[in-house]
């Protein structure tokens, strides 16, 4: 996330390398801030349509994706953005999404499940922007119809859902970024709904800082709520407090980052992910996080 789509993005060559099964893209895809003209959004996506990298990783890995404000088409905006369904129209043509995001879809939320048996991945992309409200106690993020829909997808079957959201739910209120905390109730009621519905493998994937990050909030989903923060591929900004963070943070302006999955229960090892952020430009580990997933899980007897 966070490409800015007319600078240089070696990461996406570094993507390409790396042969990933699937791809995230997790919103300020590009930057096409506009309040009048959808021009301006068609052409921001035709820029990243050109690129080599990205055709490359289009025809090789599945790509999901999902937006944020800046592809949106306006900085920090919510439900009110005049250009939202010119918007959604133009999302769903760029990803070739018209078939897993209906049409009349109060916005571009979509999910999608890999794998089968005790190797179940689902990943739930979220739209925080098309229904979003002003911050606020009583603010909403999602609108009734993604809720209701949300409600469906947990109680899927799944071994680890990747909850994905343009900005992130762990971050503290007080942060001068977006985050679902300055929406008290809305992400006490995402908590709720994981919890009520049994989910269990949950962790949220976001952007929006132009760095890299992993945060964790102990017992809140029944289990510790876990975020892999990364975005900003080719930008980089100074990171700001954040209670939460069990990380060091990872600061290269040209970074890419991996989530790798080990499913199998070996000899020597649990079934587990690691989230790792590297310098694209040299390759070098700026961050390695492993979470075992029965760390998701509820304590047996709850």
């Amino acid at each position: 996330g966070c490409h800015r789509q007319d600078r240089p993005a070696p990461a996406l060559e570094r993507y390409v390398e790396a042969k990933p099964d699937v791809m995230l893209w997790v919103g300020d895809n590009v930057y096409v801030d506009t309040k009048t003209d959808p021009q301006v959004i068609e052409k921001g996506y035709a820029r990243l349509g050109a690129l080599p990298a990205f055709q490359q990783l289009r025809d090789s890995a599945v790509i999901l994706p999902v937006w944020d404000d800046h592809e949106y088409g306006l900085d920090n905006t919510g439900k009110d953005y005049a250009l939202k369904n010119e918007s959604k129209q133009i999302f769903r043509r760029f990803w070739k999404m018209e078939e897993r995001i209906p049409a009349e879809r109060p916005g571009v939320f979509h999910a999608r499940q890999f794998g089968s048996g005790d190797s179940l991945l689902q990943v739930i992309m979220l739209d925080g922007r098309y229904n979003r409200d002003d911050e606020g106690e009583e603010g909403d993020t999602l609108g009734e119809e993604q809720w209701n829909w949300l409600e469906e997808e947990l109680r899927k079957p799944a071994t680890l859902r990747l909850v994905v959201s343009g900005y992130q739910v762990l971050l503290d209120r007080d942060s001068k970024f977006e985050t679902w905390a300055k929406f008290p109730k809305a992400r006490e009621r995402l908590f709720g709904l994981i919890r009520d519905t049994g989910a269990e493998g949950v962790v949220f994937v976001a952007g929006d800082q132009h760095y890299g990050e992993a945060g964790r909030m102990p017992g809140v989903l029944g289990y510790d709520a876990v975020e892999l923060m990364f975005s900003g591929i080719n930008q980089e900004e100074e990171h700001v407090y954040y209670t939460h963070r069990a990380t060091p943070v990872a600061h290269a302006k040209d970074s890419y980052a991996l989530i790798d999955i080990q499913w199998g229960d070996t000899k020597l090892d649990p079934p587990h992910f690691v989230f790792r952020c590297f310098d694209a430009a040299t390759g070098a580990p700026e961050l390695t996080y492993r979470v075992n997933l029965g760390e998701l899980r509820r304590p047996q007897g709850d």
